[in-house]
């Protein structure tokens, strides 16, 4: 298992929070999110060589936020 944590931009509630959650949630190997509005960040695990940043960010951008890295 792998955790990384990712700069999220433009959330600013719970809600958003729980949208970026949702996003991630669905790429396979994902198994934990927990997003942080007030940070800007989002913390992952993962399982090993199933998800790269480019998927993450996919799934961010795609739930309306901006994925910085």
């Amino acid at each position: 298992m792998i955790s990384a944590i990712y700069k999220i931009q433009g959330m600013s509630c719970g809600g958003c929070e729980r949208s970026v959650e949702l996003a991630v949630m669905k790429v396979p190997g994902v198994t934990e999110a927990k997003a942080d509005a007030k940070l800007g960040t989002l913390r992952l695990s993962y399982a090993s060589g199933e998800v790269t940043p480019e998927v993450v960010a996919s799934a961010v951008n795609a739930s309306g936020y901006k994925f910085v890295g």
